[in-house]
């Protein structure tokens, strides 16, 4: 007998296919008893209230199939959807929030196209960063933070060449630059005094990455400065 019950839950027949008694012959011996079960229902004023929702789950539910419903209270139980699972408790009120909840996460998401920038786009905003980078330097002599981005595509597009003896002279002052900042530091903060000879052999590794980006914007602030 368990098994008939288990097998009935299992079927994907919408609600309104039923007719109205087979119906509520299923819900009445099948249905109730196995929500009682899952939700430890074991006084009498749940069960009753169970009993009172079961026109609201046929209203809200007509279009699903029992073993859907069957799959949204088992969510319920596991803490699958955002409501708290509250053991021997159930009303209409409940229903509802659980039916919502599902309803909401099985929805499709629409998917959001990312509009690209198309290359003449990229272009155009690279070149007004570049501009607005040259404007910077003329009004201060100088970049606030990273300016490799700008760099990279200055060079990338051909719009500028740097020589090797260049790349290595700007690759040095970089590196002397940031010993100098992280002794001066280490002064001041003891914490920074006591890693200060890691610090450094970090910056003396070939190819770090912060010497990269300073000698960059050090080549691109000569760069700009000279260009009409």
């Amino acid at each position: 007998m368990e098994s008939n019950k288990l097998q009935t839950l299992e079927k994907n027949l919408p609600l309104r296919a039923y007719p109205k008694e087979s119906l509520n012959k299923i819900l009445i011996m099948d249905f109730l008893p196995f929500i009682s079960n899952l939700l430890s229902l074991t006084d009498q004023k749940s069960a009753d209230r169970l009993e009172v929702a079961l026109p609201s789950i046929k209203e809200q539910c007509i279009g699903m199939g029992l073993a859907e419903i069957k799959k949204m209270f088992e969510m319920y139980a596991d803490s699958k959807l955002s409501i708290e699972p509250i053991p021997n408790y159930f009303d209409r009120v409940l229903l509802g929030k659980i039916v919502n909840e599902y309803k909401f996460l099985k929805k499709p998401k629409a998917k959001i196209t990312e509009m690209k920038p198309t290359e003449a786009e990229q272009e155009r905003i690279m070149l007004d960063a570049v501009d607005r980078v040259k404007k910077e330097i003329k009004e201060t002599k100088n970049i606030q933070g990273h300016a490799h981005h700008i760099y990279d595509f200055l060079v990338k597009s051909g719009r500028v060449e740097f020589s090797d003896a260049e790349k290595k002279a700007s690759y040095n002052i970089a590196k002397r630059q940031l010993i100098s900042e992280a002794k001066n530091k280490a002064i001041v903060d003891y914490d920074l005094h006591k890693i200060i000879d890691k610090t450094i052999s970090e910056i003396n590794k070939n190819g770090n990455s912060s010497v990269v980006a300073v000698a960059k914007k050090i080549l691109l602030i000569d760069y700009l400065t000279k260009e009409k």
